[in-house]
């Protein structure tokens, strides 16, 4: 199934970040996510979004948050956690201003039984590196939804734009804006091995 992501690696004590894979970063959502530290921020508070062409939409329960976790002794660990998405006009609000003609947004959340495991996944992560006598280490960060496609999709590129908030930045900020999915990967054309949607997604 196709995917796409952003993608950002942040230091473990948020001393430094770095934009990779996906897309640019703008700098004013460098300067905002420096302030995150993963360690301590609440993943109950942690918020993601996609705005894509209203052509595309991301398929139902196929949406995940990857942590993938780079202690300082250089042992790395990954885990998945399902985001669900919100309905909700706060949310709404804080996007709307980001709605353009021919796209639509979504917003996801950590749902209360996968935020505490990333809370376990964490402190599972402190205690091999107090352990380990170690010190920082990086956190990549990434989303993938699986999506499809309500009909054919013009020529030309497909844009897409992702978003996160946590507790600390307050509002959402950009991660990687205007993305084009016929380019992301290389030879591959994501946008057209899209499968066509069905009532179910």
């Amino acid at each position: 199934m196709p995917t796409f992501c952003f993608r950002l690696t942040i230091k473990w004590a948020a001393l430094g970040l770095l934009l990779t894979g996906c897309g640019h970063m703008p700098v004013a959502s460098m300067v905002k996510l420096a302030r995150v530290d993963f360690a301590t921020t609440d993943p109950a508070a942690l918020r993601a979004a996609l705005k894509l062409p209203a052509t595309i939409k991301p398929l139902r329960d196929r949406v995940r948050l990857r942590l993938a976790v780079r202690l300082a002794n250089g042992k790395e660990s990954t885990q998945d956690f399902r985001l669900t998405e919100i309905a909700d006009a706060i949310d709404a609000s804080w996007l709307g201003d980001q709605i353009e003609a021919g796209t639509h947004l979504f917003a996801y959340q950590l749902e209360p039984a996968e935020a505490a495991r990333l809370v376990a996944f964490r402190d599972a992560l402190k205690e091999q590196q107090a352990a380990s006598g170690g010190r920082g280490g990086a956190v990549t960060i990434s989303v993938a939804p699986g999506a499809c496609r309500n009909t054919e999709i013009p020529t030309g590129p497909v844009l897409f734009t992702t978003y996160l908030r946590t507790a600390e930045t307050g509002g959402y900020i950009v991660l990687a804006r205007n993305v084009d999915l016929r380019t992301i990967a290389g030879n591959r054309d994501l946008a057209a091995e899209m499968p066509i949607c069905d009532r179910s997604n």
